[in-house]
C-alpha cells in the first residue's frame, strides 16, 4: 500500500464531513461517518492518504496554559546578584519563574549558575 501526501492548501479536508464539517470517525472498516449528521461514506475513500500538520510553539503553550517569554528559541532570563550558587558558592545566578503548580500556589525560581553551570530551583 502506497502512501499518498496530501497538499494542505487544497484537499486538507479529506477527515471532515462534507456536509457539516466535522471530524469523521470509523463505523468500521470498511465506513466513516460523521457523528453529527450522520453523513457516510467509504473508507476506501481515505485509504493511502497522510494527515500532516504542523502545531505552533505558541499553539501549545496556549494549550497547556504557559505564558513564558522566549526569544530565538531560548527563554529570556534575568541576573540575582543576591543568590548564591549552592555548589561552587558564586554570588549572581541566572533565573527564570514560570507557575509549575497550581495557581494558588507560588511560582517555580529555575537558577543557573554561569561560574559551574549548575541548575537548581526554589519553591516560591
Amino acid at each position: 500500500m502506497s502512501t499518498t501526501k496530501i497538499d494542505n492548501t487544497h484537499q486538507s479536508d479529506f477527515m471532515f464531513c462534507e456536509i457539516c464539517g466535522t471530524m469523521l470517525t470509523f463505523d468500521s472498516r470498511k465506513y466513516i461517518r460523521c457523528p453529527l449528521c450522520k453523513f457516510k461514506k467509504k473508507a476506501i475513500a481515505i485509504a493511502g492518504k497522510e494527515i500532516k500538520y504542523t502545531v505552533s510553539e505558541e499553539q501549545i503553550r496556549r494549550e497547556l496554559g504557559l505564558s513564558s517569554i522566549e526569544v530565538s528559541g531560548e527563554r529570556t532570563r534575568s541576573m540575582d546578584y543576591n543568590v548564591r550558587c549552592p555548589k561552587c558558592s558564586n554570588k549572581g545566578v541566572y533565573y527564570h519563574t514560570q507557575q509549575t503548580r497550581s495557581a494558588d500556589e507560588g511560582q517555580t525560581m529555575f537558577y543557573n549558575c554561569p561560574n559551574c553551570g549548575y541548575n537548581f530551583t526554589d519553591n516560591t
